[in-house]
């Protein structure tokens, strides 16, 4: 079988700015700027809070942003996308975010982030947690391909993030 020479695709995932904490939007714009500068492409739900903030980081540095939404009206993606696929899936979306993805990030969220977590476990997408999630009991995941980082905030943490989403999506 020929091997491809796609550009990769790390589907990240999140709450709305109600849903999540201004430190993780920061750091997630800071991983934004990470993936792109690595040369992957993003995905995302293309709403606000994480979805907007991880975009962000992406577009400072002149990356590829994809917003897969669950309506057909694309002016509900976010001002940092460059591709709107627009599904008219509604909660259904998240089946395409996944599928898509070589490796989907995880951030705070609720329920929609949670969905989306175990549609990655159930059909075994690599996936990388960052930070904590109430909803979810991460030391009953049992998976080679799931990685939990509980805080991102020094280099060396950020680095360590980088050398993981290389190894986990090889």
């Amino acid at each position: 079988m020929k091997k491809n020479n796609f550009k990769k695709i790390i589907s990240v995932i999140g709450g709305h700015s109600q849903n999540t904490t201004k430190e993780a939007e920061l750091i997630s714009e800071k991983i934004g700027v990470i993936l792109a500068k690595n040369g992957y492409t993003v995905a995302t739900g293309g709403e606000d809070g994480i979805m907007e903030s991880v975009c962000k980081g992406v577009k400072s540095v002149n990356g590829t942003t994809i917003a897969i939404i669950k309506s057909n009206d694309k002016q509900t993606a976010n001002k940092y996308i460059d591709y709107v696929i627009a599904t008219s899936l509604d909660l259904a979306f998240m089946n395409v975010l996944i599928w898509s993805a070589d490796c989907i990030l995880a951030f705070t969220g609720k329920y929609g982030t949670l969905s989306e977590i175990g549609l990655a476990l159930d059909i075994g997408k690599p996936l990388i947690m960052i930070g904590e999630n109430d909803l979810l009991v991460k030391e009953n995941i049992d998976r080679g391909n799931f990685i939990h980082f509980n805080k991102i905030s020094s280099k060396q943490d950020f680095q360590r993030l980088k050398n993981s989403i290389k190894n986990i999506i090889q």
